[in-house]
């Protein structure tokens, strides 16, 4: 075939559209990408001075935050904007305090946390600034992310794992918590703790099993709770972890 240069030109310059209209397009979605996701940090004020570069899907976030929680919004902030598919965190946290004075707060922060009753159990563990939340709580709200929240607001941590579980709901599982809590109570030697809203023993009640963990006074109490949970109609089977004092 032959063609006429002027047919040739035309064709090289359709050619370089071709080549050329996919790179602009890229950049165009980049830029609309960036500025969703600087839009999606704005409402929060501490987060609108991060560095944001976007290249294709992936965001990447930069700067100086006070807590983890903030990190962790800001790159769920940041997931939520479409077409973002990953995110790279450079993002900087203030640097840990030692582990036992993190413990301390991480403590304060869970035992003041007024949703946290008798019928929960939370354990944890932290390594250089970076906590592994553990345990079972019960379903009447979101107490594994609230107590993830309270945690990772504290000055120094690094990074939270959540592995909280929350105990699927169950009417005769409800009952059996009334029914342990009234009989444990009644005793004399739980009386004392029936104004306290977060006892040193908590009593975990799934599918029927009872779970019996934290503290006691002596061997006595160890003995009277399990008596009890093992007494109370309904129960199928009792784990006793309690531990004691004396």
């Amino acid at each position: 075939m032959h063609l006429h240069p002027t047919s040739v030109a035309s064709v090289l310059l359709s050619l370089c559209s071709l080549v050329v209209t996919p790179s602009f397009a890229s950049s165009q979605s980049s830029s609309q990408a960036e500025r969703e996701v600087r839009e999606a940090l704005r409402s929060e004020r501490e987060l609108r001075q991060l560095e944001v570069t976007v290249a294709g899907s992936e965001v990447t976030l930069s700067g100086e935050l006070e807590t983890f929680w903030s990190k962790s919004e800001a790159i769920r902030r940041a997931l939520e904007v479409d077409g973002v598919e990953t995110i790279v965190s450079e993002i900087v946290l203030p640097a840990p305090e030692s582990d036992e004075q993190l413990a301390e707060e991480v403590i304060r922060a869970v035992q003041r946390y007024a949703h946290y009753t008798i019928f929960d159990y939370l354990d944890g563990r932290i390594n250089a600034g970076n906590v592994t939340l553990m345990g079972r709580v019960t379903g009447e709200r979101n107490k594994p992310r609230e107590v993830f929240e309270r945690v990772a607001k504290i000055r120094g941590i690094q990074d939270v794992q959540n592995e909280i579980r929350t105990i699927t709901p169950s009417t005769s599982d409800d009952r059996l918590r009334r029914s342990l809590a009234t009989r444990i109570f009644r005793t004399t030697h739980f009386q004392r703790f029936r104004t306290q809203p977060n006892p040193p023993f908590h009593i975990i009640v799934e599918r029927s099993v009872v779970l019996l963990v934290g503290w006691v006074q002596s061997e006595i109490e160890y003995n009277e709770m399990e008596r009890i949970a093992r007494q109370t109609q309904g129960v199928l089977r009792v784990i006793n972890q309690l531990q004691t004092i004396s």
